[in-house]
């Protein structure tokens, strides 16, 4: 009873509409990366506000070797992934800039199948976990215009 009271809204809700419209999503970088933000983004495109923003986003990929054993194999890795997002609005010169990180160090497995498996599915969160952060971000973003 207390909880519908109060104006509690969830806050990783994806379905709510935004008083913002992506007019046009540019990517650059690595493209599954890109493809992946940009796939999860074209929601805000059916949006019917005068808030219209175009969307540019540059991402990249890289991944370090941490450690080696005595022979010289890598044991362990750092897998790092950055999206830059670059929101402007033409018509009212804004322009709002954010760069979203995550990365991740994880142990190297004897199968390299494997390790490419394990590699590809942390990928596949880490680019959940930005997604996220940037919806959170527009939302926010939606309640400071």
């Amino acid at each position: 009873m207390f909880v519908l009271s109060c104006g509690y809204t969830p806050i990783y809700q994806t379905d709510q509409k935004l008083n913002i419209k992506l007019d046009t999503i540019n990517s650059s970088g690595d493209k599954g990366i890109s493809r992946e933000i940009v796939k999860n983004l074209e929601k805000y495109r059916d949006s019917d506000t005068s808030n219209i923003y175009n969307l540019f986003v540059n991402s990249t990929k890289k991944e370090d070797i941490v450690t080696k054993d005595k022979k010289g194999n890598a044991t362990s890795y750092k897998l790092t992934l950055e999206v830059d997002i670059n929101l402007s609005n033409n018509s009212i010169n804004k322009n709002f800039t954010k760069k979203f990180t995550k990365d991740m160090s994880f142990n190297s497995k004897n199968n390299k199948f494997e390790l490419d498996q394990y590699r590809l599915n942390l990928e596949k969160n880490m680019i959940s976990q930005i997604l996220r952060d940037i919806n959170l971000y527009l939302r926010n973003l939606e309640n400071d215009l």
